[in-house]
């Protein structure tokens, strides 16, 4: 009874210590620019989550069961280089960069900027701090986060909940339910399909242009400082004011919102 009890423990400590053995730290030897290529294993339908600091994010699909992991490195002020973890899990594969705590006058951190080759049926999860995030291909639910950086998503089939604080948002071929959001940024959307999950597109300082398509349901826009500007074609139930626009193109009962404080809003 005792060995039954203690084999799965060992089992399990096992696969974990295998998991670990897997995890991969990249970090260039010499304190000059330079760029890492690493290859690991990860399965169709898996999670990859991304973390930054400074530099770019940019993940594009291919039809490998593997993630091609490119950085380039730049050195800080005092010759230190980003760390990047790309550790296994049992839900998929993270990647983060671990950045020096030094600080001080005129110090300037190190950089590095991240390209990823990945399944193509995986689900994102983006971070950045002081960078853009691009994402291009994934079939897949997608979440999207940075604070100082546009954010671009191309040819994605899946949800898609976007935010960012200071940049813009371009978005084209998107086929999911949509929630993106800025606050210091525009948004431009166009061959959206939300698959009558609804859209969600607001920023506080920008101008938001959208074209319409092949979108169906009921439109609310409102812009507090700006104007509204409406040609969008098969729509009924149109009202039209200076500031805000309601519609409903026939087809679906799905919610499409937008909205912008300071801009512009144009319906195409």
């Amino acid at each position: 009874m005792l060995a039954r009890l203690v084999l799965p423990a060992l089992v399990a400590l096992s696969a974990s210590l295998s998991l670990d053995a897997q995890a991969q730290v990249v970090q260039p030897a010499k304190p000059e620019p330079a760029t890492e290529v690493r290859t690991v294993p990860l399965a169709a339908g898996s999670t990859l989550k991304v973390t930054n600091i400074n530099g770019r994010i940019r993940v594009e699909a291919w039809d490998r069961e593997q993630v091609e992991f490119t950085g380039a490195f730049k050195p800080s002020s005092k010759d230190e280089h980003v760390k990047v973890v790309l550790e296994p899990s049992a839900k998929g594969l993270e990647i983060r960069a671990e950045y020096p705590k030094s600080k001080g006058f005129m110090y300037r951190g190190p950089e590095v900027a991240i390209d990823l080759k990945v399944p193509r049926r995986v689900l994102p999860r983006l971070e950045n701090v002081n960078g853009s995030i691009e994402l291009t291909g994934t079939e897949g639910d997608a979440r999207l986060n940075s604070v100082n950086g546009g954010l671009r998503v191309t040819n994605l089939q899946g949800a898609l909940d976007a935010d960012t604080v200071n940049g813009a948002i371009h978005l084209d071929r998107v086929k999911g339910r949509l929630e993106v959001g800025t606050v210091n940024g525009g948004i431009a959307a166009l061959n959206l399909d939300t698959q009558g999950q609804g859209l969600s597109a607001r920023t506080v300082n920008g101008a938001v242009k959208l074209q319409m398509g092949a979108l169906k349901g009921h439109l609310v826009a409102t812009t507090v400082n700006g104007g509204v500007s409406f040609k969008a074609q098969g729509a009924e139930q149109v009202e039209i004011k200076r500031k805000k626009v309601t519609a409903t193109f026939p087809g679906s009962d799905q919610q499409l919102r937008i909205s912008t404080v300071n801009g512009g809003i144009a319906l195409e």
